[in-house]
């Protein structure tokens, strides 16, 4: 298996006036460039097979995400809440999350920044008081790399790819080809991308009805956030 030591060891024959430090770093930088790709195998999915559960107070619409949550991918229930009749009702539309139908919660969210690093979760309507009611699919953030001893989060095979953007960076640096590194980087996001959602993967947020062959008369619904 190629160690964040050996990776830094192949980059460092490239780029000989590097020190392991400023590879180290550029390594978690191109990681995180990545990993930002919203990919299945990056999901957030429990033994059970089902994403966390969101628990709930009654009166309360924001909430914090894990800390290791990168960006919501949505929020569904079996059991919808039950909206006002003062606010538009909309048709019932049902999210689809391993072969079985639920409700799609409408909710806003905030992906994880530097600055703030919990993401958010902003509910429109009241989600009352619940510990098993909604679930909460997210990405995860890859481990960050602060020294050798920390193993990427990728699989071993599109290591290769990270150390070519990896030195793709460092040449722009050198050379100010700034237009090089893009192109690298975008392609080995590509290809990463593919690679995490290569296999088995059930489908999720899948809406198989026409909205006007759904039932506009249930006044309790939800949607894919």
């Amino acid at each position: 298996m190629p160690t964040t030591q050996y990776n830094i060891d192949r980059i460092q024959e490239r780029v000989t006036n590097r020190t392991r430090e400023t590879i180290r770093d550029v390594l978690n930088e191109v990681q995180l460039i990545v990993y930002s790709q919203d990919c299945f195998q990056t999901q957030r999915i429990n033994s059970d097979g089902m994403p966390p559960l969101l628990v709930t107070q009654d009166g309360v619409y924001q909430y914090d995400a894990p800390e290791e949550c990168r960006r919501t991918e949505s929020i569904f229930t079996l059991n919808p809440i039950t909206r006002s009749r003062s606010r538009p009702v909309g048709p019932r539309r049902e999210y689809y999350f391993r072969s079985k139908g639920y409700y799609g919660v409408p909710v806003a969210t905030r992906d994880a920044t530097l600055a703030d690093p919990l993401c958010k979760i902003i509910f429109q309507d009241n989600p009352g008081e619940t510990t098993e009611n909604f679930y909460h699919l997210y990405y995860i953030k890859p481990t960050p790399i602060l020294d050798e001893s920390t193993q990427l989060t990728l699989p071993e095979e599109t290591h290769y790819l990270l150390r070519k953007a990896v030195i793709a960076m460092f040449t722009t640096s050198d050379y100010g080809e700034s237009s090089f590194d893009d192109s690298v980087i975008e392609r080995v996001s590509k290809k990463i991308r593919n690679s995490l959602n290569r296999g088995k993967q059930g489908i999720a947020g899948r809406t198989p009805i026409c909205a006007e062959y759904q039932d506009d008369c249930n006044r309790s619904y939800g949607y894919r956030s």
